[in-house]
């Protein structure tokens, strides 16, 4: 599930803040087969991380089988999106990733595959349209070393579809439902969705549920997940649901939950100059603050300002602007000359699904 989740993910695309982000997780995972597969539940140990750099990634993870009659396994991808502005409402991007798999006995499981994600955003307001294909291509080999001799199978697998999905920011979440369709070496698939993400104070949440009809039979899909950080640069992943179908892997749906411990030691640092102060009592006032920028032309854009961007004045390399605000939880970023911008330390980081992150801001009532 966490390599699906990763090689599936809009990675950011900041050009001007290329930044690093390590997580190493351990935590443990428990997986129920899918409905008519007669395969015992399984519990592992799981172990591995993450290195996010800009608009790529790499990942490696394993599974440690707590019981004897389960195998262990090893899967690690690697993937990078690129991300242009064809005007301040229109994103084009193309993300692509490679992964592979592998699974010990007595059933060898073993799979490489690779996919392109083309994808157009129109933007109008707190609502965005996604156009977006899927092309993929693999390879896997399943050996039964139970039985004599052991014949391996090997399947050369293929992919392509589509779909579109409608989104809209709902003040602190975000809320999508989409539909695509595949065509596969395995016949075809078809789903809809619906989901939604967000902040609850500092824990982020995220819900989903999909609905797939497949050449086997109909599936349900639903997800819940949340992110709590606890203190410095630990936090903690709790997920669990039923992960869908893989139109490129063939493989079917199951029910499977984990509780991951995360710790990202570059945030282990001493703090950076805040991007804002609050003041102004009833009536907030924000003050917000780059510094050591060269750059022509900057802007703060949020939702504070239906996210119409507010241009910031200069003094040197310094940057500010100041903006009144209701209390409440808002995100924002820079424009800075003409492009989207976040700095290291940013607070409560979100991903804004244009392929962006974006920072938090939280104004409360004195």
């Amino acid at each position: 599930m966490v390599l699906g989740l990763l090689a599936s993910g809009h990675a950011p695309s900041d050009l001007h803040a290329q930044e690093a982000r390590l997580y190493l997780d351990a935590g443990v995972s428990h997986a129920r087969p899918p409905a008519g597969v007669e395969i015992d539940p399984s519990t592992y140990a799981l172990f591995g991380g993450r290195l996010l750099l800009g608009s790529a990634f790499g990942s490696l993870y394993g599974g440690l089988a707590l019981s004897s009659d389960a195998a262990d396994w090893l899967g690690g991808a690697l993937g990078a999106s690129f991300a242009a502005s064809l005007a301040s409402a229109v994103n084009l991007s193309l993300g692509g990733s490679l992964s592979a798999f592998t699974m010990g006995e007595p059933t060898r499981y073993d799979a490489i595959s690779g996919r392109l994600v083309p994808e157009a955003r129109f933007a109008a307001g707190q609502a965005w349209l996604a156009v977006r294909g899927y092309a993929g291509l693999g390879r896997s080999e399943v050996t039964d070393r139970s039985v004599e001799p052991p014949t391996p199978l090997v399947a050369d697998l293929w992919m392509y579809g589509g779909g579109l999905e409608l989104a809209y920011r709902l003040g602190a979440a975000q809320v999508w439902t989409g539909a695509e369709a595949f065509e596969s070496a395995a016949g075809a698939y078809y789903d809809g969705y619906a989901g939604s993400s967000g902040r609850l104070g500092p824990t982020r949440w995220q819900l989903g549920l999909r609905f797939w009809d497949t050449p086997g039979d109909t599936e349900l899909e639903f997800e819940l997940s949340l992110s709590v950080p606890l203190r410095a640069s630990w936090s903690l992943e709790v997920a669990g649901g039923r992960s869908g179908p893989d139109p490129l892997l063939n493989s079917p749906a199951g029910v499977d939950g984990s509780l991951v411990l995360v710790w990202n030691p570059l945030r282990a640092g001493g703090a950076a100059p805040p991007l804002y102060t609050v003041t102004g009592g009833e009536h907030p006032v924000v003050l917000f603050r780059l510094d050591d920028l060269d750059a022509d032309a900057v802007s703060v854009i949020g939702d504070f300002s239906s996210w119409e961007p507010v241009a910031m004045r200069r003094q040197g390399k310094a940057w500010f602007a100041q903006v009144p605000v209701e209390p409440g939880l808002y995100h924002f970023g820079f424009l800075v000359d003409g492009e989207w911008y976040l700095p290291d330390q940013a607070p409560g980081k979100i991903n804004d699904d244009f392929g962006r992150l974006n920072a938090t801001l939280v104004v409360t009532a004195r």
